[in-house]
């Protein structure tokens, strides 16, 4: 049979609708009349958005450590680690002038480099400094250089850093706070004049550069380069989840936060030749043309510009010598604030600035695959303290964490169409489940009238549900089968090759202030209604499924080009839509996620599944005891996607009963063996 009910594709509906959506909320924020309204604004900004960024805990001891010394011509360079949080060590390599000091300083953070400070065009950017007369500090960001390894091999730290949503962190939050500990670090040298700190550092970097300076009233100049767009922009583009926040266009949008800079010197450099669409000039001109209307505020125009530069993405040398004009001018009071020539230096081999070369990484040194993993077993540990939970009270938290849209159930179906394939009845229907929201529905009807309809969803589409043994089954036991698209899966996918993992459109909704997994919860939802409305009122079970997408066997060009795949999940969204409505009366799942807590290595699931805050509500096991109908749990994965053994399936299935047993609430789950 052809499940397909469109004749056409539909997903760029939802590509459209998330766009229209930023498009409002882009409008919502207008830059200010008055320095007294900008002066109340801003501070309402600046809390909401370092609330938004996660947990910056009160900061530890810095306990610097060296680790060697490079004797260069004019300055050396220390290769030291701090620490930034409890355990928690920065890789690191400070360039100090030769002379008594002190020197202004400057931050030097990199962008999107697996060899991290150590890469070459990072490293260039310390000697020049260095020879001009700043003490440099280049570091390695959190999940790159020698904070990036797992089991020998380097992480995509995208890929392993958005489980930080679960715990309520963010990977934008783990940057901004280990910068803001490397100003410390900076500060408490006596070579370094501590009331004159810069940033700079490009793509990945200036996004760094661009939130540390607005959150962080210390830095007082800065330099991004190739980093600078609008939050709109970003929605339906492919950047990282490091530069991705929670809500953050329902807070503001990227002029404002140029304009939590004002009134220190801000120099923007923009590649014209620009790779990425989220950066090209056009997106940086709407946010600097708000960002200026700031600092007129302030009386610092001059403090403001902008250098559209003829070349590609990256921090060229021709970017090199407008930050050092910049620099020199506003750090050093040295002459105007034009491009300056790049002294000679003299490059060294990446090995050299390795602060453990061939060495076995000290355990504080952690990637950021193990810090998420500990952060988040700590997590748990302290939920699973709580002696007694309240079901009506979590359920509650539940809806309000999942950011559940609004409004009724389901806002139109179409007319069914009915039919007839392989001796078998079916029905097939779109269920509007918000504006612009279209789930698109075949039903298989048995003979005679059905006592039960079961919805089934799953990742890779109706078809892949259809062929499923449980869906199978289903309609030999004399139910009603309705396949349902939920958004992003099926028909209503993104017809974008690098969006099998939901990167476009799970951080759109994440910037949106949504989340996939309470979307999917509405479509479930909406698909009810429209089942009772046109069959009348049945029993609603739910049949979802977490599915394997194997790339050999899907797109072998695609992957070919570098486009990834992963594990889907549709499981969650039936546990979840089962704990908030009670008018479901059974739920099955396949490959179920059995918890948010990560091993110490990525996940492999879609980023869909990841919801801020997850971990500290509860996790997966929670879900299951929540739901106010009879589980069936046909099987069970980790985070990773490893399949779970007998004990730990059976372990994980106590928990739920543990958790039944302090909400007073029996969980009826049942787990099949074997």
């Amino acid at each position: 049979m052809n499940t397909n009910v469109w004749s056409e594709p539909g997903g760029r509906l939802l590509k459209e609708a998330t766009l229209q959506e930023a498009r409002v909320l882009h409008l919502m924020h207008q830059p200010p009349a008055s320095l007294e309204d900008w002066q109340r604004r801003r501070e309402i900004i600046h809390r909401r958005l370092l609330a938004a960024a996660g947990t910056f805990p009160p900061p530890p001891p810095l306990d610097v450590q060296e680790h060697g010394t490079i004797p260069m011509d004019g300055y050396r360079i220390i290769k030291l680690t701090y620490q930034s949080r409890p355990g928690l060590r920065v890789t690191a390599n400070l360039f100090i002038p030769d002379g008594p000091g002190p020197f202004p300083a400057v931050l030097n953070v990199h962008g999107h480099y697996t060899q991290g400070k150590i890469a070459a065009s990072v490293a260039a950017r310390g000697h020049a400094l260095a020879l001009e007369g700043f003490v440099v500090l280049s570091v390695d960001a959190i999940g790159a250089g020698e904070r990036g390894t797992v089991h020998g091999k380097f992480e995509h730290h995208g890929v392993a850093g958005v489980p930080l949503l679960s715990i309520g962190e963010t990977l934008l939050g783990a940057q901004v706070y280990d910068n803001m500990r490397a100003i410390d670090l900076l500060q408490s040298l006596d070579c370094v004049d501590g009331s004159r700190i810069g940033v700079t550092g490009a793509s990945g970097g200036g996004n760094q550069t661009l939130w540390i300076s607005a959150l962080d009233p210390r830095v007082k100049a800065s330099v991004p380069v190739v980093a600078i767009g609008t939050f709109e922009g970003y929605v339906t583009r492919g950047n990282c989840w490091c530069e991705t926040l929670p809500g953050g266009l329902r807070i503001t949008e990227e002029w404002a936060l140029l304009g939590l800079i004002a009134p220190n010197p801000l120099l923007i450099l923009t590649a014209n030749r620009e790779q990425l669409d989220a950066f090209v000039p056009a997106e940086m001109l709407r946010s600097y043309a708000g960002a200026r209307k700031v600092y007129e505020l302030h009386g610092a125009a001059q403090k403001i510009a902008y250098q559209i530069i003829d070349l590609p993405h990256g921090y060229f040398p021709e970017m090199v010598r407008h930050m050092l004009g910049w620099f020199k001018h506003w750090l050093q009071n040295s002459g105007p604030a034009l491009p300056r020539d790049i002294p000679p230096y003299r490059e060294l081999p990446e090995r050299d600035l390795l602060c453990f070369p061939g060495k076995t990484r000290p355990p504080e040194v952690k990637s950021l695959a193990e810090y998420v993993s500990l952060r988040a077993h700590e997590v748990k540990k302290d939920f699973l303290k709580q002696p007694r939970l309240d079901p009506a009270r979590k359920r509650r938290e539940l809806a309000v964490l999942l950011r559940l849209p609004p409004g009724p159930e389901c806002l139109r179906v179409s007319d069914p169409v009915p039919g007839e394939s392989g001796g078998r009845r079916f029905l097939k229907f779109t269920v509007e489940s918000e504006p612009g929201i279209l789930i698109p529905c075949a039903t298989l009807l048995p003979e005679g009238s059905p006592a039960s309809v079961v919805i089934a969803a799953h990742p890779e589409g109706k078809d892949a549900a259809l062929r499923h043994p449980a869906a199978q089954q289903a309609l030999r036991d004399g139910k009603a089968l309705c396949l349902a698209d939920l958004r992003t899966f099926g028909e209503t996918r993104w017809a974008h090759v690098d969006d099998q993992i939901d990167l476009f459109t799970a951080r759109a909704v994440i910037w949106l202030g949504r989340t996939m997994l309470g979307d999917w919860v509405k479509d479930l939802l909406a698909v009810r209604a429209a089942v009772v409305q046109l069959a009348g009122p049945k029993t609603v079970e739910l049949l979802a499924f977490g599915a394997t997408v194997h790339p050999n066997s899907k797109n072998p060009a695609a992957l070919s080009r570098g486009a990834m795949f992963a594990l889907g999940d549709t499981t969650l969204a039936a546990l979840a839509a089962a704990a908030i409505d009670r008018r479901f009366a059974g739920v099955t799942v396949e490959n179920l996620l059995s918890t948010h807590v990560p091993e110490a290595a990525p996940s492999a699931f879609r980023y869909g599944i990841f919801v801020p805050g997850m971990l500290k509500w509860g996790d997966v096991s929670l879900l299951a005891a929540l739901a106010r109908c009879p589980v069936r749990v046909n099987s069970l994965v980790s985070l990773s996607g490893r399949a779970l053994t007998s004990a730990e399936s059976a372990a994980w299935l106590a928990e739920v009963r543990r958790l039944g047993v302090r909400m007073k609430t029996p969980a009826s789950v049942l787990l099949r063996k074997g």
